[in-house]
């Protein structure tokens, strides 16, 4: 029996218009349209695994995902042929060859999101990609406070989960351009709703309303009650920036 190829896609997307990368009935996704597509194309009912299962709303500079075919398409003409047929507020910027054993998942070494906050009045074109905030922020306590977040960390009063919520971030960091406040942060893997948790919580803390010691408080692992942060930051400020392998 002949092996499947293994097709790796890097994916661009506007995830306004979508219920999130997973697919689920009666309702748009970016996983969904993607099948959708390869069907098309192949003629072949797949499956497509995605580096990051992104929520509804949020967008994507570089996911990266892969999936099976028998097809003889040349790798990289499925940028193209998928393309033609993707919604444009979905766009294939790299399709190639892996190896059989590559999952785009599991074989990632490192997720790198950014959330952007905007300081200002917000402008129609600008309304769901950036999260405006009006009231004045201590963009130096959050700048302070943002390093608590990396190493090794408890997350599970950051997430809706259960289970093992321990997570590494090799990263995190708070710049400034303008009337922008960015927020990286680099890790492996995160928890549902993490990022955006740890987003809500430093806007707190710019607010005057936590203060460091409250912060550290909920990455404390001694404490075994559970408690969840109280903000979570909307989904349209947040992008799935690229995946290291």
């Amino acid at each position: 029996m002949e092996q499947k190829r293994n097709i790796i896609i890097k994916i661009c997307y506007d995830g306004t218009n979508y219920y999130g990368w997973n697919v689920q009935p009666n309702v748009p996704t970016i996983q969904g349209e993607i099948l959708k597509s390869i069907e098309r194309i192949t003629g072949e009912t797949t499956n497509i695994k995605g580096a990051s299962r992104t929520d509804r709303g949020v967008h994507a500079l570089g996911q990266v995902a892969n999936f099976f075919t028998s097809s003889n398409i040349p790798a990289e003409k499925f940028k193209d042929a998928l393309n033609s047929i993707l919604p444009q507020d979905i766009r294939i910027i790299q399709s190639k060859e892996g190896s059989h054993n590559f999952d785009s998942r599991r074989s990632a070494k490192e997720k790198i999101y950014k959330y952007i906050i905007y300081r200002g009045e917000i402008t129609p074109f600008m309304k769901n990609y950036v999260l405006c905030i009006k009231r004045e922020l201590n963009t130096e306590k959050m700048k302070e406070i943002v390093k608590i977040f990396e190493g090794e960390k408890d997350f599970k009063n950051f997430t809706p989960e259960r289970g093992f919520t321990i997570r590494t971030v090799t990263k995190a960091e708070i710049t400034e351009k303008g009337n922008f406040i960015i927020f990286e942060i680099r890790g492996r893997g995160f928890l549902r709703y993490m990022v955006r948790n740890i987003v809500g919580t430093l806007i707190l803390a710019g607010l005057e309303k936590l203060d460091k010691e409250e912060v550290e408080k909920l990455l404390d692992t001694q404490q075994e009650e559970k408690k969840y942060v109280k903000f979570t930051a909307p989904p349209h400020g947040l992008y799935l920036v690229d995946v290291v392998y």
